[in-house]
């Protein structure tokens, strides 16, 4: 990965190439998306916004073109490229003016929240809105059903049942895309500028005081609208569990066996997304209990 992103700094056309065929890949392969939005947060925190802009754009029209030739519509390679690229390079700018990669990720917390509120406010019944894009989707892709009126009842339950809490999980993978490519960057830029920059912020990163009153609104909201409260808790909670990991990161670095036990805490959070709630809980926590500030004082 170092190589890769060592030639895409190399040059304003080896950073359009890299970017633009991570991109077309991700049309296969998704987590592609990822690696180029890291890419272009490298660019952005190393050589500035305006640098990162100026890739971005021709990436995108690159995106186009490459959709009208192979997949028949520039317009949806464009918007999915788009929805990730350009508030990457947003925030990573965010990063190269204040040096400072928590202020970004709190700031894609805010626009996860924003996301949800905003399709609340477009749309009178946001579950009944997915409910209808997401059967066309499959009857488009699979044709008429085959099983006949019950098969076709049988999936609309499941749909209606799934539905309400679609806002909330699309909200999530992008913010999730957005925060992997923002971790990602930094880490670059660590790896190939600034060593062991990136460990030192990432693992003193704890969160401001006024996430914890943001985070008991959005629970609260459950018991007067379950449904929107759950959608704004699930990206918050993408963002919220990353200054756990940090954390404990911090707690174990000089731990014998603290390798392991993070490995087994990446493989459980793979196995167990939920648990995410917890670390999140556990990020919160800590914004007021200080739990490194404890542990030096009990190790002196």
């Amino acid at each position: 990965m170092q190589t890769l992103a060592r030639y895409t700094m190399s040059g304003f056309w080896q950073a359009v190439l890299v970017v633009s065929m991570l991109g077309i890949g991700a049309w296969v392969l998704f987590p592609l998306m990822y690696l180029s939005g890291a890419l272009l947060a490298l660019i952005a925190m190393q050589l500035g916004p305006m640098k990162a802009v100026q890739v971005v754009a021709a990436c995108i029209l690159l995106q186009g073109a490459a959709g009208a030739a192979l997949i028949a519509s520039p317009m949806s390679a464009m918007a999915l490229a788009s929805l990730l690229w350009v508030p990457v390079v947003a925030l990573a700018g965010r990063v190269w003016q204040r040096a400072s990669l928590p202020s970004a990720l709190s700031m894609v917390a805010v626009l996860g929240l924003l996301a949800v509120v905003a399709f609340y406010a477009l749309h009178d019944d946001p579950a009944l809105w997915w409910q209808q894009r997401v059967e066309r989707v499959i009857t488009s892709e699979m044709g008429p059903f085959q099983g006949g009126a019950e098969t076709e009842q049988n999936l609309s339950a499941v749909l209606q049942g799934v539905a309400p809490f679609l806002p909330g999980a699309f909200a999530a993978v992008w913010v999730m895309g957005l925060a992997v490519s923002l971790v990602m960057g930094r880490w670059l830029q660590s790896r190939l500028y600034r060593p062991g920059a990136f460990g030192t912020e990432f693992q003193a990163w704890r969160l401001h005081r006024a996430w914890t009153a943001v985070a008991v609104v959005c629970a609260a909201g459950t018991v007067w609208q379950a449904d929107a409260a759950v959608n704004l808790l699930v990206p918050l909670t993408v963002v919220l569990c990353l200054p756990a990991l940090g954390l404990l990161h911090a707690l174990l670095r000089d731990r014998s066996a603290g390798r392991l036990y993070l490995g087994l805490l990446y493989a459980a959070l793979l196995l167990m997304p939920h648990l995410a709630m917890i670390l999140a809980g556990v990020a919160l926590l800590d914004s007021w209990m200080d739990f490194r500030g404890r542990a030096r004082k009990s190790e002196s």
